[in-house]
């Protein structure tokens, strides 16, 4: 496997399914050092965080989308009238999805929470760091 076959298999591995360097360097037999100059040299973070979005844009999409199609179905069966069998069919094939991209968004509102500080962190830390402690 040639330098460029291994970088674009680093690149896909770190944004598309999001594995530690770690983990990529054992597989591909790569240093460290070198993994960090490649991510930071061709912005492997921001394309990460790209997809991502990307992602988590499409999902909220594919939710609404079926919500449109519930409603309408909903209607169609209120007003006694026929639904197409296409929309039947696409529902179907959205409802399939559906627990995998709720797991994502669930996912994504996890790791945003995660990201930020709680009260109980910010009084930890006054007490760790200045004593202060709160009754």
């Amino acid at each position: 496997m040639t330098k460029l076959d291994k970088l674009k298999q680093a690149e896909h591995l770190y944004v598309y399914e999001k594995q530690p360097l770690d983990v990529i360097g054992a597989k591909l037999d790569i240093s460290r050092r070198t993994l960090f100059y490649w991510k930071k040299e061709y912005d492997w973070d921001k394309k990460r965080f790209e997809k991502g979005r990307e992602q988590e844009l499409f999902n909220r999409e594919l939710l609404n989308f079926a919500q449109k199609i519930m409603d309408k179905i909903s209607n169609d069966i209120d007003n006694n009238q026929q639904t197409p069998q296409a929309e039947m069919y696409s529902l179907m094939n959205i409802l399939k999805n559906l627990p995998q991209v709720k797991q994502q968004i669930t996912e994504t509102k996890q790791n945003q929470k995660q990201k930020t500080l709680s009260l109980e962190h910010f009084k930890q830390i006054e007490k760790e760091l200045f004593g202060i402690e709160y009754d």
